[in-house]
This record gives C-alpha cells, sequence and structure tokens, in this order.
C-alpha cells in the first residue's frame, strides 16, 4: 500500500517518507502519531492503515532494555510491583486529539502502549472515595493522595501525596487488535438532524490492547518506608488492585473494556530477557486458586448494556452486584426475579461474584 499526504511537506522528506515501507516500522507509536497519512477515508484506507499500526512489532532488545530501566527505577523508589492483564480489551487514550479522530496512548519514545500514572492515581483514588468511603479529611487518604488548598488557606497549605504511582507497561511483546464503533445516526451526532432509521451506520475503527496481556504496575513511596510508610503503601496499592478490577481503567469500561484480572504479586519484577521474550506466564502463577462458595440467588436487575446486574441472595436476602463476564452462559441474559445459582469468593475480605448461571 502506498500511502499518500494530505499536508504539504519539503520535497526531500516527502521523497523519505513514500519510499520507506510502512510495514517495516517496529514502532507502532511511531506510526500512529507522526508517520499518519491522509486516511480521511473512513472505509478501507483507515482500516487498512490501523491494521498496519497494529502488527508492527516492538523491537524485543527494546523491550528488554526499557524493562531493566524500569525495573531500576522501581527498585530505587520502594516500589511494590504486581501484574494485572485485561479480562477483554483495553483502550486508553481513545479521547486523544489525532488526525485518526480516535486516540490511543503509546509511549512517545517507545512506541509501546502503556497506562500513564497519573490514570492509575486516579483509579485508586475513586476507588477509595467512592467505594471505601474516604476523604481528604482522612488521615491515610491525605497522606496517600494529598491534598489541594481549601478555600480559606494559602497555596502553601497544599499537601503531596506520598505514594507514587508509575505508568504501567507491558510485560511481554503487547497483542494489539482492532475494534470497531458503529454509529446508527451519524447526521444527528454531528447535530444536523434528529436521528432516523434511514441514516447509514458509519463504523469507525479504532486499535485496543487484547485480552490477556500483562502488564506491570508499580507503586512506590515517597522518603523512608518505615512501618507506617509500608502500612500506607500496602493500602494503595490495595486500592489501586480493587480499582482495576471493580471501576476498570479506560475509555468505555460501561462496554466492558478495560477491567483487569489480578495475577500473583510480586516484590520482584521477572528479568528483562524474561520480558523480552514474550513467553506466557504459568497459569499456576498468574491466578492463584480460589475457593468458590457457591449459593442460590434470585436476580433483581440486569442492564444488558452496561453489563452489570444486582442479586438477592434467597436465603439471607443480602444484595450483590455481578459483570457481564461472571454469567456462564454466554448467550442468557437473566431477566428480572431470574433463579441462579452464583459463586462466591473471598478478596481482600470482600466477597465477589465470579460466576452466575441458571438454577
Amino acid at each position: 500500500m502506498k500511502w499518500r499526504y494530505a499536508i504539504p511537506l519539503p520535497g526531500d522528506t516527502r521523497q523519505v517518507l513514500e519510499r520507506f515501507p510502512p510495514d517495516k516500522c517496529h514502532n507502532p507509536g511511531l506510526l500512529f502519531d507522526r508517520y499518519a497519512p491522509d486516511w480521511r477515508n473512513r472505509g478501507t484506507l483507515k482500516r487498512e492503515g490501523l491494521e498496519t499500526v497494529r502488527r508492527a512489532t516492538p523491537d524485543r532488545q527494546l523491550l528488554s532494555a526499557v524493562g531493566e530501566r524500569w525495573r531500576k527505577l522501581l527498585e530505587s523508589q520502594n516500589a511494590f510491583v504486581f501484574e494485572a492483564s485485561p479480562e477483554w480489551r483495553l483502550i486508553v487514550g481513545l479521547g486523544r486529539k489525532g488526525p485518526l479522530e480516535v486516540g490511543f496512548t503509546f509511549h512517545r519514545l517507545y512506541g509501546i502502549p502503556l497506562i500513564p500514572g497519573s490514570s492509575l492515581k486516579g483509579i485508586a483514588r475513586a476507588y477509595a472515595y467512592l467505594v471505601s468511603g474516604r476523604s481528604e479529611e482522612d488521615a491515610d487518604f491525605c497522606a496517600i493522595f494529598g491534598r489541594a488548598p481549601r478555600r480559606e488557606e494559602e497555596e502553601g497549605e497544599a499537601k503531596a501525596g506520598r505514594a507514587i504511582f508509575f505508568d504501567a507497561v507491558p510485560a511481554d511483546s503487547p497483542r494489539l487488535e482492532l475494534d470497531v464503533m458503529n454509529p446508527h445516526f451519524p447526521d444527528y451526532y454531528q447535530g444536523d438532524e434528529p436521528p432516523s432509521n434511514w441514516q447509514s451506520p458509519v463504523p469507525i475503527y479504532f486499535l485496543t490492547v487484547g485480552k490477556g496481556t500483562p502488564f506491570l504496575f508499580g507503586v512506590g513511596w515517597r522518603g523512608e518506608l518505615d512501618k507506617e510508610g509500608k502500612r500506607l503503601r500496602d493500602l494503595a496499592v490495595k486500592w489501586l488492585k480493587a480499582g482495576l478490577r471493580e471501576l476498570g481503567a479506560g475509555a468505555k469500561t460501561s462496554a466492558g473494556y478495560g477491567y483487569f484480572v489480578l495475577l500473583e504479586a510480586q516484590e520482584k519484577l521477572p528479568s528483562p530477557k524474561a520480558m523480552a521474550r514474550g513467553a506466557p506466564v504459568p497459569a499456576a502463577v498468574m491466578q492463584p486458586q480460589e475457593r468458590l462458595i457457591w449459593r442460590s440467588g434470585i436476580v433483581r436487575a440486569y442492564r444488558p448494556d452496561k453489563g452489570v446486574g444486582r442479586l438477592v441472595d434467597a436465603e439471607t436476602g443480602e444484595e450483590f452486584l455481578f459483570r457481564r463476564e461472571a454469567i456462564e452462559d454466554k448467550g442468557w441474559s437473566p431477566g428480572r426475579k431470574a433463579q441462579v445459582r452464583y459463586a462466591l469468593v473471598e478478596r481482600e475480605g470482600r466477597r465477589v461474584i465470579v460466576k452466575v448461571s441458571r438454577a
């Protein structure tokens, strides 16, 4: 495929770009952000271009060097490291501005997908605030995340959080996958006319990180890691893990994207050579054995569009949330008052539904 450029370019630059075969590029971020040709055609051209980005495989020596640098950085910051992978697909940076209308977050130099540390801090903070009921009035919350100055305070009264949330990077060669949105009322979304059935759907292709791609997460600590510092750092890790599992990361979490399966926590990173090989993590290491507790329940409500439901235990009356991924019969959408069997597991002192099936 010969790529054509819509913007004015110097003659020698255009000659170099047009002679360079994009299929030989090993940096998907460079293709996506800087080497994007005229993909204004929403059909074949954009899809073929994104397929070229998807197929670009980062150099394994580069992955090894990035892993070594990342490991040394975290070791210097008293970081706790753990591994997690998307239950399905992950989209980070979909709303970024760019030539393709849909964004994606790649490392600016190395071209590998990453989850910014600022986003991870936001996930942990949201979980602490929304689920655990903490706020800036709480000493632990303030020590971990810091706080802005209140209205009556001076700027110097602001407090920086001591927890350091590092960018999450792939543990081995990442797998990119192509996905599509299909708005059925394009004229309505552009503000031209009301929604109507005669408008033609316009497919919008975008990139995702595929299911099972392992990411390495690290939470460090500013200052000395004494007994109290370790307790607070571990609390920040707990909130981040729970947020990744229950709130999700990135875009379109209401449609099931961005939820993570936590793998075995580890204080030490795998060697850079292991990261560069791209070998799969053994199943015994990926997920600790969990004891299932089966019970009977009745569905209160289920939202297929959100992939979230509620059920009540048939004996105790206790209410639980469950997600689409827990439903064992994948073609089944449980209706209100449906009788079900469900399985619970104990995770960090909480009971979580992991399986739902017909009674």
